[in-house]
């Protein structure tokens, strides 16, 4: 009987300390993060589209969605427990596209001769974030809460160039460049969501958000020419700022997140 009590009592500390030490898998390799480890996460959503447009029909052709509009976001938490961790947030987004319009030159004999009408638009997306991540579960599957502040900025120019110089013969007005006023947000978000480790150290996370929102567009300027009779002339007009602000949940689309704990 003293040897069942003795033996019952090893295997509730065993268990104990399992439950503390987290969740292993049949190799006893620890699957869950423990205190001191830090984590690096992207959204996985355009990997696994990429990879599906891997096996359509060709017609439409791979893409990673990675773009100035979509840029890639990495987050980061330090574990200050196992269930506590320290989270942030990078966004680095930058982009430049061209595009040409062939237009019939102005003033040529031959009808089929054409010059190039060019638009250049170049774009930024750079935000950065902090928060508090706390998990609940004892399993593979686990849920997760926190909170997280972010402050972002953006920009969006566009030059034009025209092969048709301005004359008595193409008295138009037209756009130079177009260089909006530079955008600034701020956002607290309450989160939730789950994480499921489906390997050791490394996990599939979803999460939605919600809370206020601040936005506000600085004042931009508008650049165009026109021809006065003699010569081409710039007039220069200022663009109004604005401003937003809404409280409402954020990633109503939902995002996966693939994240590597070390």
């Amino acid at each position: 009987m003293k040897h069942l009590i003795t033996f019952a009592l090893l295997m509730g500390i065993v268990g104990i300390s399992q439950a503390q030490d987290g969740i292993r898998n049949k190799k006893g390799i620890l699957v869950t993060p423990e205190a001191g480890e830090f984590s690096v996460g992207i959204d996985a959503l355009p990997f696994l589209r990429f990879a599906g447009s891997l096996f359509n029909d060709g017609s439409t052709p791979p893409s990673n969605d990675f773009t100035a509009g979509n840029p890639l976001t990495i987050t980061g938490r330090y574990m200050k427990t196992a269930d506590l961790a320290y989270r942030g947030k990078l966004r680095l987004g930058f982009g430049t596209s061209k595009s040409e319009v062939l237009v019939p030159r102005i003033g040529s004999t031959n009808p089929n001769e054409t010059v190039s009408d060019e638009t250049k638009v170049t774009s930024s997306n750079i935000a950065i974030g902090a928060g508090l991540q706390k998990w609940r579960g004892k399993s593979r599957v686990r849920g997760y809460y926190g909170a997280e502040a972010m402050i972002g900025v953006s920009t969006l120019d566009s030059n034009f160039t025209y092969g048709n110089p301005l004359g008595a013969e193409n008295q138009v007005v037209r756009k130079k460049s177009n260089k909006q006023g530079s955008a600034f947000s701020f956002q607290v978000r309450g989160l939730a969501g789950v994480e499921y480790f489906f390997a050791a150290k490394v996990s599939l996370s979803a999460e939605f958000g919600w809370g206020p929102t601040f936005q506000s567009v600085g004042r931009g300027e508008l650049q165009e020419e026109r021809w006065n009779g003699t010569s081409a002339e710039a007039i220069v007009t200022n663009t109004g700022k604005s401003s937003n602000f809404r409280f409402d949940n954020d990633n109503a689309a939902g995002a996966i997140n693939l994240n590597v704990y070390f």
